[in-house]
């Protein structure tokens, strides 16, 4: 799974969890190769472990660290956890049996809210967000993460993506363990997950288990890098699964950024490739014998011992983990060869004529922005300063002085972004890019070389005063305290990010390398500011459409991006060399929300294990929970404030829109400070009302929750009709956006057709377009008038303040009582016996993908029915993955999900396919084959099989919380579904134990068309493709087109089966009774 920047940011919010291979990789280190140990040949005493130095670790960390060498080379960091467990214990319990298990993906779609300013930018994923209910039973995942210091980079030239297809291949089984999918069956069957990404100069492998499977976990995971069998059926498959990889990723518009930009780059350098890899790379390109004998190759040169880091993280000693690690990974051999040196091969790559110049390029998704870019050295050896963080520190300010500020006045932008993502692509021991990026309006559009010439002014401001000690201190200062009390990860999380920067940095900075500030050096700083300058830089315009006479007459050979290039005007340059420093523009003042009392509140005699409502009249009700488990100085303040004009109808649901980004703009200079301070918030249009979350240091939380109730109370007289408008524009081309992504349509069906008073795009985009600056003002208005309100107070924070900051906004908004009966209730369909329908037509032209999720509907959910479906899902999700995806390459992405649709059980089954290799009809069709199947499962399944089931279901369900977040988004799910159930999870663990299997088998059968029938109750979302995706032309029409059969149905056939009105559809329905 290629690791692009492009990509981190979209596509794997979609498949994080429903993959098993991902295009995601978070890439944090700023150096390359330079301070990782030379272990070409071990320097261990022969046959012994190297201990080297131990990490510096942040104070708040109770985990205990080990770094050792083996004689191969190979260097780990052994991590053990503090919570110790018995190594007997997990050889009690381990064995080479499978028990029938996967893991849970239990979606609530009541609860789809996300930390956005906008209701529905990237909300909820499409497989959702699990919910996870913790018990006091504490339960621990293990896990392992292995980087290999190759990438994209070493790709042979005559067959990019060869990188990435090796990544695919060393999965496909070993000598020892040679069935394809054992250990991805293994780790699925045992609770766990397991993933690989490919950067450009690194690859990682990485997964988590329960513990008791943990030592038979990694002797199946070592062994792909020992010897791993990598055959030709397998290499026919994976090259399939690449290029729907690459389909998937073809409408990503920073994804195209990248290819472009690396085509600028000098021929024959290794950004200047195609790093993906597809069947025209790895199938028409070359032969099947060649691509196999070369895969092999590139895995003997640079799969090498001296070339990997493992991180592994267990709940056990570290003289237990360094047996693991000895006995499984010793046997990897070394070729004891050098990794390949770009740096010296290829220097100044974007020291080329096309570079400099301005681009106009034709983005998938309507938005206008640009991109300022410079080619900047290698910072690799420089992660101790990170100077390039300094200068993104201030450009990147959005307080009273800055850059934005200035912009945002004119309104010529809307939102910037600067510096560098720390990807490979961005970041690698070749060069180091630095953009300005800048969300334009209209007006901005209009005024480019005025704005470019604000950019330039801010640098020529920096560059007259010179780097700021101040300014360094403060960022290290933040930094500092972030670290000092650091959030406590997933297992998974820390060893993949272990292993990697393990490539980066010396042992001792294994953790605090890519975290803090060590050296202040400004004159590297004056050197990055002096290469900043107008005639260096790249310019990349993103239009949709451009005007007249710029004539798009170029596309790029891979993504098929339309563009076009000028030459700078000369005017153009000058005037930007020659920008004066503009008075308005300065750097940021001290700032006053940095923390400093970070005392931690004693415990409590009695302190509840839930949430208590400590107060509660017509205006609000307040739950409250010190935490005394994490103890660590934040808080988290969330707010519900619930209105009826919320969603009346989609001109409602707009509006509310357009609040939250209107507040969102009109707070942002007075609340920056807040957020450089690590002082967080997130305002959410949310189902009955507006969400705000803060969350962050507690010290200084109640300021920024009164800065908040200002800001709302005042917003209606502070917009102005100007700044409507441009909000407008904005949420309009966020709804056209949001109809180009399958997924996102794909979902919005769905619920449209099944819930009550869901509105969907298309809807919302029509009412949209009718706002006007009067109907939002008095809107705001209006919805501060009449609210109710639920708060939720969790942390390290009293109970007195807690309920006066809560008062205190109750009384700044100043509202009036909302009888809780005028509250609005979302009512789920009942669908009818059979199945139904809806197939569209994919709005973006140029996407062959095509996604097909069946929805099957239960009824009320309950305990004891809820986790029938959880256990059915554990059961089927390995397989269903081994069939569709590795057998029948169906597509990139299948899973299944159990689903809580607003109190209303059921699940779902989804497979992305592209249009020009599958009909969905056919994919349909494939996935009811499946569920036949799943009979067979489910009666080869006997009681000690399914005793093993339940009890890791159990266990997965009693993982604990590893920071307090997890527990307060859990609870604060009870408070804003009106359930109040903060120990389901225990209610859940008893309906396990009480289920038989024969229940199973029932309930199963019942609900699906190979059984009994009698519950079974189908909706079927295609959203199709299109087979030849050569249109790159803009889809203006706004409506649905539905479609019908690919095979001959008569008239009355396709109507009884094919939706094409979707309020007809939902007239013919009665609600569901879920209460």
């Amino acid at each position: 799974m290629l690791c692009l920047a492009a990509i981190r940011k979209t596509l794997f919010s979609i498949y994080k969890n429903i993959s098993k291979y991902n295009m995601k990789k978070t890439f944090k280190s700023p150096g390359k190769k330079t301070c990782f140990p030379d272990n070409t040949i071990s320097k261990c005493p022969v046959g012994e472990n190297c201990v080297l130095l131990n990490p510096i670790k942040s104070d708040s960390d109770q985990k205990d660290y080990k770094v050792i060498q083996l004689p191969n080379g190979l260097t780990a960091c052994l991590i053990s956890d503090k919570n110790l467990i018995n190594s007997e214990e997990i050889d009690s319990e381990s064995g080479s049996e499978s028990s029938d298990i996967s893991s849970i993906s239990s979606i609530s779609e009541s609860e789809e809210e996300n930390d956005s300013t906008m209701s529905d930018i990237e909300q909820e994923d499409d497989e959702g967000s699990s919910k996870k209910h913790r018990n006091t039973t504490e339960q621990k995942m293990s896990a392992a993460g292995l980087c290999i210091g190759v990438g994209s980079f070493s790709d042979p030239k005559e067959v990019p993506g060869m990188a990435h297809f090796l990544e695919h291949m060393v999965f496909m089984g070993s000598k020892k363990y040679p069935k394809e999918n054992d250990f991805d069956e293994f780790i699925t069957q045992n609770g766990g997950s397991d993933n690989a990404s490919t950067d450009v100069e690194t690859t990682v492998f990485y997964f988590e288990c329960l513990e008791k499977n943990f030592r038979e976990a990694l002797d199946k995971f070592s062994q792909f890098f020992i010897s791993p069998l990598m055959k030709r059926g397998a290499m026919t498959r994976e090259r399939e699964a690449i290029e729907s990889e690459f389909q998937i990723a073809l409408p990503s518009d920073s994804a195209r950024k990248e290819q472009l930009l690396g085509s600028l780059a000098k021929n024959g350098s290794p950004i200047n490739s195609f790093l993906w890899g597809n069947l025209i790379t790895l199938r028409d390109n070359i032969s099947d014998k060649d691509l196999y004998n070369g895969v092999h190759k590139f895995r003997e040169r640079h799969y090498s011992a001296h070339r990997m880091t493992l991180a592994i993280q267990a709940r056990l000693p570290l003289e237990e983990l360094e047996k693991f690690v000895s006995t499984y990974f010793s046997n990897i051999p070394n070729n004891k060869l050098p990794p390949d040196n770009f740096s010296e091969i290829h220097k100044d790559i974007f020291n080329t004529p096309e570079f400099n110049k301005i681009y106009y390029v034709s983005p998938v998704k309507d938005f206008c922005q640009l991109h300022i870019t410079w080619a900047l050295p290698s910072l690799k050896n420089q992660y101790k300063s990170k100077p390039h963080h300094f200068i993104s520190y201030l450009l990147g300010d959005e307080g009273k002085t800055s850059l934005f500020s200035y912009l945002k006045k004119n309104l010529w932008v809307l939102g910037t972004t600067t510096g560098n993502d720390e990807t490979g692509t961005e970041n690698n021991s070749l060069y180091t890019l630095f953009t300005v990026q800048l969300n334009l309006t209209e007006d901005g559009y209009k005024n480019i070389p005025q704005v470019v010439e604000s950019v330039f002014s801010y640098i020529k401001m920096l560059k007259k005063i010179g780097p700021q000690q101040r300014v360094f201190d403060e960022i290290q200062a933040i930094s500092n305290m972030a670290f000092k009390y650091l959030k406590e990860e997933t297992a998974v999380d820390i060893v993949e990010d272990m292993c990697e920067a393990m490539q980066f940095y010396p042992p001792e900075h294994y953790i605090t390398g890519s975290e803090l500030y060590f050296e202040y050096d400004p004159k590297t700083i004056e050197l990055l500011l002096d290469n900043m300058s107008p005639e260096k830089a790249n310019y990349i315009i993103f239009k949709k459409p451009f005007e007249r006479e710029i004539v798009l007459d170029r596309t790029e050979k891979w993504f098929g991006t339309q563009y076009t290039y000028r030459d700078i005007p000369v005017e153009w340059i000058n005037q930007w060399k020659n920008a004066k420093v503009n008075d308005d523009l300065f750097i940021p003042p001290p700032n006053s929300f940095i923390t400093n009392d970070f005392s931690i509140l004693p415990d409590l005699e009695n302190n509840p294990n839930y949430p208590l409502k400590v107060f509660d009249n017509t205006l609000t009700e307040l739950w409250y929970r010190r935490d005394l488990k994490f103890k660590l100085p934040y808080a988290y303040y969330y707010m519900y404030l619930i209105s009826p004009l919320a969603t009346q109808d989609a001109k409602h649901s707009c509006m509310l829109d357009t609040l939250v980004n209107l507040l969102s703009i009109d707070i942002s200079e007075d609340i920056y400070p807040a957020t450089s301070a690590n002082l967080f918030h997130s305002f959410i249009a949310y189902e009955n009302g507006l969400i705000i979350k803060v969350w962050g240091f507690n010290e200084k939380l109640p300021i920024l929750i009164n800065l908040i109730s200002k800001h709302l109370i005042n917003l209606a007289d502070n917009i102005t009709s100007k700044m409507f408008v441009t909000i407008k524009d904005k949420l309009l081309k966020h709804y056209y956006n949001k109809l180009l992504k399958p997924t996102d349509v794909s979902k919005d069906l769905r619920l449209n057709l099944l819930v009550d008073h869901h509105f969907n795009t298309i809807e919302k985009y029509t009412a949209m377009s009718n706002i006007s600056f009067e109907d939002i003002k008095d809107y705001i208005n209006r919805f501060q008038k009449s609210l109710y309100l639920k708060s939720l107070v969790q942390g390290n924070v009293d109970q007195v303040t807690a309920y006066e900051v809560t008062q205190a906004f109750i009384k700044s908004v100043n509202f009036t009582e909302l009888k809780k009966e005028d509250i609005p209730k979302f009512t789920v369909m009942k669908l009818n016996n059979g199945e139904k329908c809806c197939r569209i037509q994919n709005f973006n032209k140029g996407d062959k993908n095509s996604i097909i999720t069946n929805y099957y509907q239960s009824d009320k959910i309950t305990n004891e029915k809820s986790v029938i479906v959880d256990l059915i899902m554990m059961v089927i999700e390995e397989p269903l993955f081994n069939m569709l995806r590795t057998k029948e390459q169906l597509g990139y992405s299948v899973y299944c999900s159990a689903r809580d649709t607003f109190g209303v059980l059921g699940y779902t089954i989804t497979v992305n396919t592209q249009a020009s290799k599958n009909s969905t009809q056919y994919v349909d069709e494939r996935i009811e084959n499946f569920l036949k199947y799943t009979k067979e499962l489910l009666n080869d399944l006997n009681e000690v099989k399914f005793e093993k089931v339940k009890e890791n279901t159990i266990k997965m369900k009693q993982c604990i919380d590893v920071h307090l977040k997890e527990e307060v988004d859990r609870n604060w799910s009870e408070i804003v579904s009106g359930d109040y159930i903060f120990n389901r999870i225990n209610e859940e663990i008893e309906a396990i134990r009480k289920t038989d299997l024969k229940t199973v088998r029932s309930w199963w059968e019942s609900h699906n068309s190979f059984g009994k029938k009698e519950n079974f109750k189908k909706l079927s979302i295609q959203v199709v493709g299109f087979k030849d995706a050569t249109d790159t032309s803009e889809n203006k029409n706004m409506q649905f087109e539905f479609l019908g059969s690919d095979s001959a149905l008569n008239e009355k056939q396709d109507k009884a089966y094919f939706i094409k009105d979707i309020k007809e559809h939902k007239n013919l329905l009665s609600p569901l009774n879920v209460k």
